[in-house]
């Protein structure tokens, strides 16, 4: 398979030197390109600013906002040859509304800081794509209980665009030894749990091919 990656942190430019960002390290996506790639796919990984870097695939791209990633991604996928995609970067939702391209000054006591909703990709990357495209979201919550985890991947596969969602939630992560992750097919369909990246690796490149 031809497969395109995200990993990583969206970085929200602020200032000239600031900008707002989340805690993505980038390893679970780095770890997944890898692993496909060492398994013979043809891989492309997409990943933030200061992410964690893969040590097996050659060919990657670095982004930094959310519209980066968006219009980096539009580029790859009109070339048609993408079979795949898999959006583990960490998107913000939101972004500074008039950044400056000077410094901020630091002696206010206080700053008041507007922002602006930034589209969602997911949605629409099959549109960029002149063939068929798989896309598998990740969604993650906080401290979510099974309901909320249901509501919160139903939404996402109703916003359009994913065949697969992985969920995992902050709190769970920090508790277990081994990353677990919960591959959803549909929002009806009770979810595959794995645990690891590369266990994660494995069972979605069986779904992607299945799906073929």
């Amino acid at each position: 398979m031809n497969l395109i990656v995200t990993s990583g942190a969206t970085r929200e430019p602020m200032d000239a030197v600031r900008f707002l960002s989340n805690r993505s390290t980038g390893a679970t996506g780095a770890t997944l390109a890898d692993t496909w790639a060492a398994r013979g796919h043809s891989v492309a990984l997409l990943s933030g600013e200061g992410a964690v870097a893969p040590r097996l695939v050659r060919e990657t791209e670095t982004f930094s906002s959310a519209e980066d990633l968006r219009a980096r991604l539009e580029r790859r996928l009109a070339g048609g040859r993408c079979d795949a995609v898999v959006m583990v970067a960490g998107v913000s939702d939101y972004r500074p509304e008039n950044p400056t391209d000077d410094k901020l000054s630091s002696e206010p006591e206080s700053l008041t800081l507007r922002l602006a909703r930034n589209p969602k990709i997911v949605p629409l990357l099959k549109s960029y794509s002149p063939r068929p495209l798989r896309v598998v979201g990740f969604k993650l919550t906080a401290h979510a209980d099974e309901k909320a985890r249901g509501q919160a991947v139903a939404a996402q596969f109703a916003a359009g665009g994913v065949d697969a969602v992985v969920h995992n939630d902050i709190e769970e992560i920090r508790r277990a030894r081994v990353h677990p992750f919960s591959i959803y097919r549909s929002p009806e369909i009770a979810p595959q749990r794995v645990e690891g990246a590369e266990a994660l690796a494995l069972a979605l490149e069986a779904l992607l091919q299945a799906q073929v």
